[in-house]
């Protein structure tokens, strides 16, 4: 059985396009160029990192938020 462990705090990424993500910084500490690096979001198709063979994957996640003053309701 796989699991996920966030590491989100470390690494650094731009937007998403459609299903991928490009990577700038993995958690090892290499750096990547825009696009030289990126991963999708499917478990069983993880993409490795060249460096430290880290399987890595994402997810998105979107809220939507109403902004009502303090006596209001919506």
């Amino acid at each position: 059985m796989t699991k996920r462990i966030d590491i989100t705090e470390d690494v650094e990424f731009t937007w998403p396009d459609d299903e991928l993500l490009p990577i700038t910084k993995c958690k090892c500490g290499e750096k990547f160029g825009l696009w030289d690096f990126f991963i999708g979001f499917y478990d069983e198709d993880p993409y490795v990192c060249p460096s430290c063979q880290r399987k890595l994957v994402f997810a998105n996640n979107v809220h939507v938020y109403v902004v009502v003053e303090d006596d209001q309701t919506d």
